[in-house]
């Protein structure tokens, strides 16, 4: 047997439907598309059904070093580099309960150097009663020149040569990459683990940014408002900067840089490294020969430096 209130919220969930509904018919449009089957499944809660449209599930003849171009505005995507000579694109398409809007159909083309994977912008979930989501996993060559024009999330792994990232909000995740790395995004954390290339740049609007394992001959990574956490960074020439938060590093042995550390408002401390002109506000540390010029800078915090391992 129903219990009342399981009808009753039944109810409400129609009632606002149909309300929505005609809201969009007086304003000269026609009533989105519902995405579920289903607004309820009784009993025993919502039950998670896969839209009635077949998720994109296609692998493509690229060889080992195509250009991918990903352009998916909010869907979250996962890149993952392996030792194939294809690109596979899977597209995952989950809810659970009510979901009302219009999911963009999203398009995989072969071009002439590569694959381009894009959906319109002009779409999207307007209302959920439960859950959604919509991700997709690209598994491409080692090889592959990656480049996002939009996306929600960015997570790639495993790649070999240079990615580019440039998204309007959203977190950004690189892990065991060895290429250069251009990255930036209007409002997200970003994380690197285990990256080296020669040129690594990476900004945030707003977002906090995390370096474990991490050296190129440049490293150039700027925050407008977040603290900057580094852990066996290997510094040559570039800047760690920040308007707003702490700044916590440690050096790798390989390091080769004079590096010039100041934070506006807050104290500097550094621990087992060679330093001149010291005072509360402002150090100057030698790693290594001294070759490179490096900045560690923040706004506002503390910044605290100390030595790291030999990676």
């Amino acid at each position: 047997m129903i219990s009342r209130s399981t009808l009753v919220g039944a109810l409400v969930v129609v009632e606002l439907v149909i309300v929505g509904a005609g809201a969009r018919a007086i304003a000269g449009g026609s009533p989105g598309p519902m995405v579920a089957e289903a607004p309820f499944s009784f009993g025993t809660g919502s039950q998670e059904r896969v839209f009635s449209r077949a998720p994109v599930d296609r692998t493509f003849a690229t060889g080992i070093a195509p250009r991918v171009v990903i352009d998916v505005h909010d869907v979250d995507v996962f890149v993952r580099g392996e030792n194939v000579p294809t690109v596979h694109v899977a597209e995952s398409l989950r809810k659970s309960g009510y979901v009302w809007g219009e999911v963009a159909p999203l398009t995989a083309q072969q071009s002439a150097d590569g694959i381009r994977i894009s959906t319109r912008a002009n779409s999207g979930v307007h209302m959920v009663f439960g859950s959604y989501s919509r991700e997709l996993t690209v598994t491409v060559p080692v090889g592959a020149h990656v480049e996002f024009a939009s996306a929600g999330v960015v997570d790639a792994s495993g790649l070999r040569e240079k990615l580019i990232a440039h998204i309007p909000d959203g977190a950004i995740r690189i892990r065991d990459h060895r290429g250069d790395v251009d990255v930036s995004t209007g409002s997200g954390r970003i994380t690197m683990v285990d990256v080296q290339g020669d040129d690594i740049a990476a900004n945030t609007r707003d977002g906090r940014i995390y370096l474990t394992r991490v050296g190129a001959d440049r490293i150039d990574a700027t925050s407008s408002s977040g603290r900057i956490v580094g852990v066996d960074v290997r510094a040559v020439n570039g800047a760690l900067t920040t308007r707003d938060g702490r700044v916590i590093l440690s050096f790798t042995g390989n390091s080769d840089a004079t590096v010039n550390v100041h934070t506006a408002d807050g104290n500097v401390h550094v621990s087992g490294l060679s330093t001149t002109q010291n005072d509360e506000q402002k150090s100057v540390v030698h790693l290594g020969s001294g070759r490179g010029r490096f900045e560690v800078s923040t706004g506002s915090g503390s910044i605290t430096l100390t030595q790291g391992a030999n990676v």
